[in-house]
């Protein structure tokens, strides 16, 4: 199997963290959850022989991290398992929806200008604190947030100029179409 975990970390690091942060509320906890969700995908890919199901493979690791999360920490305050939570996750059957937004987004950031474009995929799609980037890119760091800000801004108008983006209650994505006026059909 061709396989590599950089390749997969880069397709769903931004989308399993998105599921997860939507379904733990704790920032740091939904970061170790992730952590460990991509330590049991690099420990058992060899494990995976249909690479058709890598998605759904990866969503059940997602999913099952999630669920030991919350019998690992039912005893918390913070963290109470309710019958509702266990049954909403165990019955979930695919990632949310903003994964076709994801998949879009990358073509938008590369069409930002030249000074926004490096920062904002290292920022936004790799993950990249923006304090790590100051060294990265050869700017302060009151440069990086700015222009962090602006590309996030200019990234903003076009996406909505083109797209119209239906929201839960929430703030998640709940679907995406693309604008009759948008150059190139799709989003």
């Amino acid at each position: 199997m061709s396989l590599e975990i950089n390749t997969i970390h880069n397709q769903f690091y931004i989308i399993l963290g998105r599921y997860i942060k939507a379904r733990i509320n704790d920032t740091d906890d939904a970061s170790d959850v992730l952590q460990e969700v991509f330590i049991k995908i690099n420990e058992n890919l060899g494990s995976l022989t249909d690479e058709g199901k890598l998605k759904s493979w990866i969503f059940t690791i997602t999913r099952n991290s999630i669920i030991d999360y919350y019998r690992k920490n039912s005893n918390n305050k913070k963290s109470e398992l309710t019958d509702c939570m266990m049954q909403k996750i165990m019955h979930e059957t695919d990632f949310d929806t903003s994964e076709s937004l994801d998949c879009c987004l990358i073509k938008f950031i590369e069409r930002l200008p030249e000074d926004y474009r490096d920062i904002i995929m290292d920022s936004e799609i790799h993950g990249i604190k923006q304090k790590d980037l100051t060294e990265k890119h050869s700017l302060a760091y009151p440069s990086i947030r700015s222009r962090v800000q602006r590309g996030r801004s200019r990234l903003k108008e076009m996406l909505l100029d083109c797209c119209s983006i239906e929201l839960d209650r929430r703030g998640n994505v709940m679907n995406v179409t693309s604008k009759k006026s948008c150059s190139g059909g799709k989003c």
